[in-house]
């Protein structure tokens, strides 16, 4: 018998990706075993994928050491930066589970739901441990692909449908728009590794200035998309309007992490050379986010679309850290989206509690006089959205601390001075919320359906803020440490 040899060895460090082949291989399964659920008992299937989300979670600390790895041939890193942000994306996963249980119950292929829900966590933990463009793009497209899935989910409403059409159409030219701006740099630097991309760039000759600059403007442009940066921030109020409520909750945490972590990938290590035209860029996009966010949020009636350009204001706090470009500025940047994760899917945890027989609960009528019927239910609401607007104590203040403090340590007073006036802007529309729920008469009835596991979330994430807000140390120390050796 010949012998037989292969082009490459086996891959070096494999059990660096445990957790990642676990949620492929236990997803694949799971839409077969679904087959055999009865319909009404598809809910079978929600707890299997939470029970996935664990058996991946305790993977992932079993092959965390503390160090980093590369592994799969150069382009799988695993470092307590990637370990870190793999746990809020488990977290802010299961929590969409969690909340979906219900809501979806009298959907059709309820199966096939939640298994995209673990694809598209699976592309975001194959993101965060890119170190390499191709890894990237693959993570991000396993990422959207499932996620324009999910935001047209109810076939049968036409708003989903439109948001789920837009998402994917503007998703699509931001995945083009991303790929030109990798060939660019695969052309001056002949690699797609981010630390060779850094090294190249730093040597490459002012002819090929041009370029590099085309590059890095696309780059920039496909990434701000995923993260709802404007320019790129149109998709956003029609998606989260138009998708199933845990996913628009889905969709403001999860990704923003998985976009955010790879985003600093890129900046320390595949463009050091070209910090002061990242700098200039982000800037002033970081400006125009805040303004479009906190100001079109006030226009608002619907109160998911309001959160939609809360979200995409708040991407343009934590952006600050990026442009801060430093250890601190990356660790804010950690401490914002892990904060934002308990404040923006508790919110809309709400949002679902509220929804019952004809009524949605996404007006802002909808919540007017929820105080005097349902008070845990406004406290809750109250505090989270009291966060959400940095008041002190609570877990938000100490989020825009982080990243501010970065900012004008780096230089950039300007810029903190702009986020300071827009945060007293979304103060506004809050609030308002707050005044509907304590000073306003009920204009609908309350009668809600109880659900003692939305309710004990809820009750969790408002809880994580003030507890956050009282005593933030841990998590700003797990974060420094996080971000050792990053840039």
């Amino acid at each position: 018998m010949a012998n037989v040899t292969f082009p490459f060895p086996f891959p070096e460090h494999l059990s660096a990706l445990l957790p990642e082949i676990l949620v492929a291989v236990l997803a694949m399964a799971l839409l077969i075993v679904d087959l055999f659920v009865p319909k009404e008992r598809k809910a079978l299937t929600g707890y299997l994928s939470l029970a996935t989300i664990l058996v991946a979670g305790v993977a992932l600390m079993q092959v965390a050491d503390g160090t980093s790895v590369t592994a799969f041939y150069g382009f799988f890193t695993l470092d307590p930066f990637a370990v870190f942000s793999k746990l809020l994306i488990l977290a802010g996963t299961a929590i969409a589970i969690i909340m979906s249980l219900d809501y979806i119950r009298s959907e059709e292929n309820v199966g096939e739901y939640f298994v995209l829900m673990l694809f598209a966590m699976l592309g975001m933990m194959l993101l965060v441990s890119a170190n390499n463009f191709v890894t990237m793009y693959l993570g991000i497209e396993l990422m959207a692909l499932s996620i324009y899935v999910l935001v047209g989910y109810q076939r049968d409403t036409l708003r989903s449908n439109e948001a789920a059409l837009k998402y994917f159409i503007l998703g699509s030219l931001s995945s083009g728009m991303l790929l030109y701006g990798i060939t660019f740099f695969y052309g001056v630097t002949s690699s797609l590794d981010f630390k060779q991309i850094g090294e190249a760039l730093a040597a490459a000759p002012s002819s090929e200035h041009t370029a590099v600059l085309l590059g890095l403007v696309f780059i920039i442009a496909g990434l701000a998309f995923k993260v709802s940066m404007a320019p790129f921030h149109m998709w956003t109020p029609d998606a989260y309007e138009g998708a199933p409520t845990p996913i628009t909750a889905f969709m403001s945490a999860a990704p923003k992490v998985a976009g955010f972590v790879v985003f600093v990938r890129i900046v320390a290590d595949a463009l050091p050379a070209l910090e002061h035209e990242t700098v200039m860029i982000l800037s002033g996009m970081a400006v125009l986010t805040m303004a479009v966010g906190n100001l079109a949020a006030i226009a608002q009636r619907n109160i998911k679309r309001m959160l939609a350009y809360s979200t995409i204001g708040h991407v343009g706090f934590v952006t600050l850290g990026l442009i801060a470009g430093s250890g601190s500025g990356y660790a804010g940047m950690l401490v914002y989206l892990a904060i934002y994760l308990f404040m923006g899917m508790g919110a809309f945890a709400v949002i679902v509690l509220m929804r019952r027989e004809g009524i949605q609960g996404e007006l802002l009528d909808d919540f007017a006089g929820l105080a005097k019927v349902r008070p845990g239910y406004a406290l809750a609401m109250g505090l989270l959205l009291f966060s959400l607007a940095g008041i002190p104590f609570l877990g938000g203040f100490w989020a825009k601390y982080a990243v501010f403090i970065a900012a004008v340590q780096a230089g950039h007073v300007y810029l903190v001075i702009y986020a300071l006036l827009f945060s007293v802007v979304g103060a506004f529309y809050y609030i308002r919320v707050v005044k509907y729920m304590y000073f306003d008469e009920a204009r609908v009835p309350f009668d809600f359906s109880e659900n003692r596991l939305m309710q004990a979330t809820v009750a969790l994430t408002a809880m994580a803020v003030v507890v956050l807000g009282i005593y933030p140390d841990p998590l700003m120390e797990l974060c420094r440490q996080a971000v050792i050796g990053i840039g």
